[in-house]
């Protein structure tokens, strides 16, 4: 009998508490999920430095500076949720990559059938193929990036996965603190780090580990919420008043704090994960449902974009008024994120495109 079907039989309260408390995981991944969406809708304004009020910019920057924990926050997910088992190398390769990349080839030939349906006449079946080979090796969307970055995470995962769990506790902390140090090349402090090479230590490998380390080190108390909400606060402010000094000094966007690989939008990351790990531990059915489908989401949240803004474009948002600028991106994100849901559900109850889409 497996041991957590042992202790299920035996001491059913005791597992009900451990299942409700890893009920943050999917709560968090709800609450990422429609981050990106809000975080999509947003950045069109974001770039429109200059071209709309001042105020309502100043909105958009400190809203796009707030859902920067999107992603980070993805992969610490899978760090917590991936790193902390023990499975054959096959089994772990054939589940994972699998569940990661049908639904992932499947979007990206909507995606490419949605930009090209117009223009189909004007290639050979030959150049077609060709065209989608190289958008596949590339990414037929902008939010597929995150899907190559994934599955190149995915395939470390085997070999992390048995260092995190036979490292020690002082050994976690010494590859956080290095990668932690890789965070600061990617801002104006670049130029007083070192030439000593410690790429290898880099990218969103670190968030892996993190988070693993949290959810497997750090004890979150309600009495310690304030700390993390200060770390969530402190990231956003470095974030966005950042962005906006070095924007309005040079005059022309500057986005270098955006950056998800930086030391401020990882404050923002550890301080939504560490909340979500002390609050969220309730779920219901429909949070549950959320979760299930928010890889289809993710996925298919782009093209529902782009009709809801067909739909709302005859309201024209007033981009003067920050108030109205705000309700507009609540109200779009939220849509989209509804419709995307519905979407991915009711294809979902056909089982042969089940496996396909999420």
């Amino acid at each position: 009998m497996p041991l957590f079907n042992y202790w299920q039989a035996n001491y059913p309260y005791f597992c009900h508490k451990v299942k409700s408390l890893k009920n943050y995981i999917s709560n968090l991944r709800n609450i990422a999920t429609f981050a990106v969406i809000l975080l999509h809708v947003t950045a069109p304004f974001v770039l429109k430095f200059n071209k709309i009020s001042f105020a309502s910019w100043q909105l958009a920057n400190l809203l796009d500076s707030m859902l920067r924990f999107g992603v980070p926050v993805f992969v610490m997910i899978s760090g917590a949720v991936l790193l902390d088992r023990s499975e054959p190398l096959n089994i772990f390769l054939g589940k994972r990559l699998k569940r990661i990349f049908l639904p992932f080839l499947f979007w990206s030939i909507v995606y490419f059938i949605f930009i090209y349906a117009g223009n189909f006449q004007k290639f050979s079946i030959s150049q077609l193929a060709q065209i989608l080979t190289d958008k596949l090796l590339k990414g037929t969307y902008y939010h597929l990036w995150y899907i190559y970055m994934i599955l190149g995470i995915y395939l470390f995962v085997p070999i992390v996965r048995k260092w995190v769990q036979n490292s020690t506790k002082q050994e976690l902390h010494y590859f956080l603190l290095l990668w932690a140090i890789t965070l600061f090349i990617n801002t104006d402090v670049a130029k007083y780090i070192p030439s000593i090479e410690v790429l290898y230590f880099s990218k969103y490998l670190g968030y892996l580990v993190l988070g693993y380390y949290l959810d497997h080190y750090v004890v979150t108390k309600r009495s310690r919420n304030n700390v993390y909400f200060i770390l969530f606060i402190l990231g956003v402010a470095l974030t966005f008043l950042s962005t906006s000094y070095l924007t309005v000094t040079a005059n022309q966007l500057n986005i270098t704090y955006y950056n998800y690989l930086s030391p401020n939008v990882c404050l923002i990351a550890i301080g939504i994960f560490l909340l979500g790990k002390s609050l969220l531990h309730q779920t219901n059915t429909t949070f549950t449902s959320l979760d299930r489908h928010s890889y289809g989401i993710y996925l298919a949240h782009v093209l529902v974009l782009h009709y809801v803004y067909r739909i709302v474009a005859p309201l024209k948002v007033s981009t003067k008024s920050p108030l109205s600028l705000l309700l507009y991106i609540i109200a779009v994100a939220s849509v989209t994120y509804l419709v995307s849901y519905l979407l991915i559900k009711l294809l979902s109850l056909n089982k042969r495109l089940q496996k396909l889409v999420t």
